[in-house]
Parts: C-alpha cells; sequence; structure tokens
C-alpha cells in the first residue's frame, strides 16, 4: 500500500489516531518506543516511511523516506515523491535545485562506516516552516529526506574528530 507523502508532511502535530482515521497510515499497530525515550516511532518499512511522534502528546514530530536500502539492492521507494523531489537524488543534482544548504554537516566516518553528509534546507509555504534533512550515502546519492518542524532542528556541527580527513 502506498502512503500520501504529501499529505503526512503537512499532518505535523496531528496525533497517529487522527492520521489512522484519517486513513493515512495503512497500520493498526501503534507507535512504540523505549521507556526512557521522549518519542515514539512506527517503521512503515514497506512503504518506505519512518514516523516518529512525541511520545507525551502522540503528535506527529518528524518523518522520513528511505530512498536506498543499503541491505537490499532490489528496493525502491513505493511512492510518488512530492514536488520537488524526486528518486534518484544526487548531491550535486539536490544543491543544483535547491541551492547551498542552510546548513550541511561534511562527510565523515564512524567506526568503519562512512556517511556522505547530511544537508539542511528549510522549506517554508505561509507561516509554516519545515526542515528537510537530506542525508547521502558514501556515493554521495540521497540514502533518506527527513522533514519535521523547524523549530524543533538543532543544528550542531559535529565534531572534527568525526570527519574524514
Amino acid at each position: 500500500m502506498t502512503v500520501d507523502v504529501k499529505f503526512l508532511i503537512n499532518g505535523f502535530g496531528k496525533t497517529y489516531q487522527e492520521l489512522f482515521d484519517s486513513g493515512f497510515i495503512p497500520y493498526k499497530t501503534k507507535p512504540k518506543g523505549d521507556s526512557g525515550s521522549p518519542v515514539i516511532t512506527l517503521d512503515m518499512a514497506k512503504e518506505g516511511v519512518l514516523l516518529t511522534f512525541d511520545k507525551a502528546d502522540q503528535k506527529l514530530i518528524e518523518m522520513t523516506l528511505r530512498l536506498i536500502d543499503e541491505r537490499n539492492d532490489k528496493y525502491t521507494f513505493p511512492n510518488e515523491m512530492p514536488a520537488p523531489l524526486w528518486l534518484d537524488m544526487s548531491k550535486p543534482s539536490v544543491r543544483e535545485r535547491f541551492g547551498e544548504p542552510l546548513h550541511s554537516h561534511p562527510p565523515h566516518k564512524i567506526i568503519n562506516r562512512v556517511f556522505g553528509g547530511v544537508d539542511y534546507y528549510e522549506l517554508s509555504k505561509g507561516a509554516k516552516s519545515v526542515m528537510m534533512l537530506v542525508r547521502y550515502n558514501s556515493d554521495l546519492k540521497a540514502m533518506t529526506v527527513t522533514f519535521k518542524p523547524a523549530a524543533l532542528v538543532n543544528c550542531k556541527p559535529l565534531s572534527p574528530s568525526l570527519l574524514i580527513e
């Protein structure tokens, strides 16, 4: 089953139950989280979407689209991408379309795994402001695209010890 990504992006602040009752979440399974965590998540793996809710009020605070699954070469994102996004995004093409990011983390290495960095873009429509975080793999292809209200994003630089030399 596909999900309406654009509706979910516009659904920040709605509860899991409101989204489920509206038919935009095809899972009867409720979001779950660790006992000490301030958030709960619902991983809709077949749809390539991870939803994060505030644990206290169950409101949607983040949505991640999984464009590349490094564990599955045959995986393709099953939903329609909302404009102006597209499926085969690379760092140069994203920067060509959106310009220089508001903030960026350079490529870095954690243990033996190389990450291609993260670009942060602010998308505004009227009074609403949403941050789009594009995470890249080592080939600079967009692995995930995360959306969250701009007020919830903290753009702290990475520790210099994590950067690739």
